[in-house]
């Protein structure tokens, strides 16, 4: 190590013998730069930025992502999801599930640290605690000082910023479903009904409560999925990594000392200061590590000023760190492939059924009691009992056919079906054929909806006719 180098001391003593906290301290994080902070930055961003901006856009003169609950219709752009397309949110519920394990089986707690609503939120509202209060250090000292002046100021700016980030989040949650311009004039004029006071006050402190005071205690104790991550991972596994072999044994750098019998790890505890949740890595990996990468980042900036190289902190697997020749692809295992195969599976459920809803719906139920009736002019009666619903956003007209058997006739025959927008309608079937064009106890009809004034508009439903045969 050269003279320049050599001026720097790697002690902190802000933050040496750190404990996990248990919720009797505040974490007061140090900020980093890097690699991952960068990745933290850029996530964060893509996420909080659509969701504040896409409820002022419009789309065919309404808002452009509405969930209109009380019309029991949820506008995404230029696609209308009803209450019967619930299989779109099944498959959208699986969706998550899966791709979460999936990230799980790949990189351990990657969303806790990176996706997550809690750490996203979290890190929003640590930064204008920064702005407020400072660094961390003088966040720590500013937390032991006795109430004065500057005290006061600074705890009312910055909780008047998490009143802003928090009452913005709640405007913006309740945008999504009652209209956002409607939430604004609501919040002005104080006039939100029951519900969407309810909504306010939910939202406003669930956040503020959870990414204002609560943060690491969340992902440690409350998070469910802390405690079933174990099941998603194995020993190939990529998690946040101190590499023992290479670190061990630690030992303070003094100022102009080489520590040629020592480890690279020089027990400056910066991964530890920089941990959202308060860990040490070094002591392996804990409940409390959310994948986010940022002890790698204050490591490496360490090891640059040491000149060692970068790594001693890294995504490694357990097999990878004992240097097993087992150890497997990351990505091209067994179960990361299995999941990914079903995400993309449910992915293009999701994208087949949006973009394909069809405007109409037909439902069709044949009665079973009695199957069938031999009517007094030699024709076979079958029953069927029709729910309707017209899933576009005009009134229309409707024309319902029936096709498969020669001489098949209906009651609806030369009528039309008057269906509002949103409207579903119970309409009752009879179908008589002529005993004597029926081969077969049962054979196939097509039942045909079809729109009279716009011939893209229809539906077909295949079904079953019942008759005693020959």
């Amino acid at each position: 190590m050269d003279t320049q180098q050599s001026k720097h001391i790697y002690e902190h003593t802000d933050y040496l013998n750190l404990e996990v906290n248990s919720g009797g301290s505040v974490i007061h994080a140090r900020q980093t730069s890097g690699r991952f902070r960068n990745i933290k930055w850029l996530i964060m961003s893509a996420l909080l930025i659509p969701f504040f901006a896409l409820p002022y856009f419009s789309w065919s003169e309404r808002q452009a992502i509405l969930f209109d609950i009380p019309a029991r219709k949820f506008y995404l752009f230029d696609i209308v999801v009803w209450p019967q397309d619930l299989i779109i949110l099944a498959l959208l519920m699986l969706f998550c599930f899966i791709l979460l394990f999936t990230m799980t089986a790949i990189a351990g707690r990657i969303f806790c640290g990176n996706i997550c609503p809690q750490s996203v939120w979290t890190d929003l509202m640590t930064f204008a605690e920064h702005l407020a209060e400072g660094k961390a250090s003088e966040r720590i000292k500013l937390d032991k000082m006795p109430w004065n002046a500057t005290k006061i100021r600074k705890k009312l700016i910055k909780h008047s910023m998490w009143t802003f980030i928090c009452l913005l989040t709640a405007i913006t949650f309740l945008g999504y479903f009652s209209g956002i311009f409607n939430a604004w004039a609501s919040l002005l004029s104080l006039s939100f009904n029951i519900y969407e006071w309810v909504t306010i006050v939910s939202v406003f402190s669930l956040f503020y409560i959870n990414t204002g005071f609560v943060r690491e205690q969340v992902c440690n104790w409350i998070c469910p999925y802390a405690r079933i991550q174990a099941v998603m991972t194995d020993e190939d596994t990529l998690t946040t990594t101190y590499d023992y072999r290479r670190g061990e044994e630690r030992g303070r750098l003094q100022r102009g000392e080489i520590a040629a019998d020592k480890g690279d790890c020089i027990d400056c505890n910066m991964c530890v200061s920089v941990c959202p949740t308060g860990i040490d890595i070094r002591e392996g990996q804990q409940l409390g590590c959310i994948n986010c990468g940022l002890c790698i980042d204050a490591c490496d900036d360490i090891m640059d000023k040491i000149e060692r190289p970068h790594g001693l902190i890294r995504f490694m697997s357990l097999n990878d760190l004992e240097s097993k020749e087992d150890a497997k692809h990351h990505v091209l295992r067994l179960r990361p492939m299995l999941y990914m195969a079903v995400t993309l599976l449910t992915f293009i459920g999701i994208a087949y059924n949006l973009l394909f809803i069809s405007p109409i719906d037909m439902n069709v139920n044949h009665e079973r009691s009695p199957t069938y009736t031999i009517m007094s002019d030699r024709t076979v009666q079958n029953m069927y009992h029709l729910i309707l619903m017209n899933k576009t956003e005009q009134a229309a007209h409707f024309k319902l056919s029936v096709s498969g058997i020669d001489g098949i006739r209906t009651n609806l025959d030369g009528k039309t079906l008057l269906l509002n927008s949103g409207q579903a309608k119970k309409v009752d079937l009879r179908i008589k054929v002529p005993q004597k064009n029926l081969n077969a106890a049962t054979m196939p009809i097509m039942l045909n909806l079809q729109s009279t004034t716009n011939t893209e508009i229809h539906k077909s439903y295949k079904s079953m006719f019942f008759s005693p045969g020959k």
